[in-house]
């Protein structure tokens, strides 16, 4: 069972329906995203994340409302947000008044709540192999953003003094499990060492060429045949990836063609990208432009694939 957590918000336990805080560009909210997708729910009326009222309370059949945090507004960082979510990150889904955090327990919910092709395999030997890549791919989270931070954000998604300190100051009052602080701190004040970068893209590098080795067996999706939580867990590290310049055809040929399956899918066109092919656009030109001018992420890589 996924776990239900108690909130120091009010506006959780207002809501009836699905309501996902999520924004456009998150890896993680993307690939619940995906997987509401994928369980028949639609993207339905966009409301104020806080908003509490009357009709922005109830939900919609077949559809899931959506209640968008937005990161470039540091929204994210607001005491409001802060109480419903206290490590300050997306997603957070609400069914019915219960709150569900963590992108793999959404998604386990969202199997036993609605059902259809099951994303979590009910047979216990490649239930185990699936979770195992799910984790796999949760330890390289904090990789994934090192390297997009670094090589495709930039001075996007610095913080100004004023902001660190306030993020601080709403840490103190919750868990801060993402670590926030110290890396936005660091990020902010340029001081993160090429080598950590590089140590974080080595570790993206070895984790994609093993299972472009594993695909090239000719297996559909991730786990054989069958589509399954490990694939949204990897293609949206893919999808943002991408984004930021990494040359998957060129490198991890097998995982490419996975990759366009999975983006071929109704749910990945309508829910991931959606209102997202706009900043997709702007960060993959950005990039390219990057890695013409020879400072991207695909000199970086050349290095280390040496």
């Amino acid at each position: 069972m996924a776990l239900i957590h108690t909130p120091a918000s009010p506006i959780p336990e207002q809501l009836e329906g699905v309501h996902l805080f999520h924004f456009d560009g998150a890896p993680c909210a993307q690939r619940v995203r995906f997987a509401l997708g994928e369980k028949g729910l639609a993207r339905g009326r966009e409301v104020v994340f806080d908003s509490v009222t009357p009709d922005d309370v109830t939900g919609e059949d077949g559809k899931w409302v959506s209640r968008r945090v937005s990161l470039v507004k540091k929204e994210h960082m607001t005491d409001a947000y802060a109480a419903i979510h206290p490590d300050m990150v997306v997603p957070a889904l609400v069914h019915d008044g219960r709150l569900y955090l963590e992108s793999m327990d959404i998604i386990t919910y969202l199997d036993e709540a609605f059902g259809g092709d099951p994303m979590v395999p009910a047979d216990p030997e490649l239930r185990t192999a699936t979770m195992a890549r799910v984790e796999q791919a949760k330890k390289l989270h904090l990789s994934l953003r090192y390297v997009t931070f670094h090589w495709g954000l930039g001075r996007l998604a610095m913080l100004k003094p004023k902001e660190r300190n306030s993020l601080s100051d709403l840490a103190a009052n919750g868990q801060d499990g993402e670590n926030l602080v110290s890396f936005y701190s660091a990020f902010s004040t340029r001081s993160i060492p090429d080598a950590v970068n590089q140590d974080h893209l080595t570790k993206l590098y070895a984790a994609f060429c093993e299972l472009d080795v594993e695909l090239a067996d000719g297996r559909t999706f991730l786990m054989g045949d069958t589509l399954t939580i490990a694939d949204p867990f990897w293609a949206m590290k893919v999808l943002r990836l991408k984004e930021t310049g990494y040359p998957f055809p060129s490198y991890h040929p097998a995982l490419n063609s996975w990759f366009e399956r999975i983006r071929a899918r109704p749910a990945f066109q309508n829910e991931v990208m959606g209102r997202n092919r706009m900043n997709n656009r702007f960060f993959t030109a950005k990039s390219a432009v990057d890695n013409l001018l020879g400072r991207g992420l695909k000199r970086a890589l050349a290095d280390i694939a040496a």
